[in-house]
């Protein structure tokens, strides 16, 4: 059994991951309100974001690659080969016929409106929001856009280069992930039904391999022309034999401290034991904060190895 919590803090620069469609020539990001604390009181600002379900798709199509790379394909359904996720169209009579045909289903969920058969994600995303010390700011960018006649051939008239206009970000982003691959290749209608010991490995660690990929720029849209230029700057990942509670989003300035917290609680309270839980940091003040609250930790420098700790833990315990 493995259960993993990953928080932290991302600089990405120039990104255009999330939009709203355009309007006319002008495509803008997708925004939400952002809830800072402020001295004596709260400030609310509107400001760029990357959702959930932007972040968890790209997991989902990292996950299938990486699968698929191992020769796993045969149990990864078309349409999520072709990165189409979450409504299956397989037609099964129950849960657990999903989990056996399809990897990417058992572990980011599905909903058969066909059947009515569904499952809850076992993979969870928060949305990438600017951190509570620093707004994101963003700005548009003018593209143009070469308009060719039947011949192939750029015409004189107006309409020969189109321009467009479309928004970009820049900041610190706080990200948190939570995934109880415990339950992976398992019915949570029916928990005695499961998969064979060495199928359940192979997913859960491509699960968490997939997040190496995730982080180090592979998400979001308008990657042809945008890809988003990130570095990793702050990584918390916890990895329990039992589960635990979700640890603090990044957003929070004191993010790491509470996690401190929760992490040196959940073993103080016995939910599990020091050598049944793994805590990798990336980056000095999570690994000062967390060393500081007595807490043992793998400090590496870079999260692809903070990662590796993590798929160590899952081997050992699955």
């Amino acid at each position: 059994m493995v259960y993993v919590r990953t928080t932290g803090r991302a600089l990405v620069n120039i990104h255009s991951a999330n939009a709203e469609g355009a309007v006319g020539n002008y495509m803008a990001l997708s925004k939400m309100f952002i809830v800072r604390r402020m001295e004596g009181g709260y400030d609310v600002s509107e400001e760029p974001v990357i959702s959930g379900n932007m972040i968890k798709h790209w997991h989902a199509v990292a996950t299938t690659e990486l699968l698929k790379s191992w020769g796993y394909d045969k149990k990864i359904c078309d349409n999520c080969k072709r990165h189409v996720m979450y409504r299956s169209i397989l037609n099964k009579n129950k849960e657990f016929e999903y989990i056996e045909a399809c990897a990417i289903e058992d572990l980011h969920g599905f909903l058969d409106t066909q059947t009515n058969v569904r499952r809850e994600s076992i993979v969870k995303f928060s949305f990438m929001i600017p951190v509570e010390e620093q707004r994101s700011e963003y700005s548009s960018i003018t593209h143009n856009r070469v308009f060719v006649d039947e011949e192939g051939k750029i015409p004189k008239e107006e309409q020969a280069m189109m321009v467009m206009k479309r928004e970009h970000a820049s900041g610190i982003y706080g990200f948190l992930c939570s995934m109880d691959l415990a339950l992976a290749g398992v019915s949570l209608a029916n928990p005695n039904e499961k998969l064979p010991p060495d199928e359940r490995k192979i997913r859960t660690k491509a699960a968490i391999a997939a997040l190496a990929d995730m982080l180090s720029s592979h998400f979001g849209a308008a990657q042809a022309r945008a890809l988003p230029i990130i570095k990793m700057i702050e990584f918390i990942g916890v990895a329990s034999k039992k589960p635990i509670p979700n640890i603090v989003h990044g957003f929070f300035m004191d993010y790491a401290e509470e996690t401190a917290s929760i992490i040196k609680t959940s073993i103080e309270q016995g939910l599990v034991k020091n050598d049944e839980i793994i805590v990798v940091t990336v980056g000095e003040k999570p690994k000062a904060i967390l060393k500081g609250a007595n807490i043992v930790i793998h400090d590496v420098k870079t999260v692809s190895e903070a990662i590796a700790k993590l798929m160590e833990a899952s081997d050992k315990w699955l």
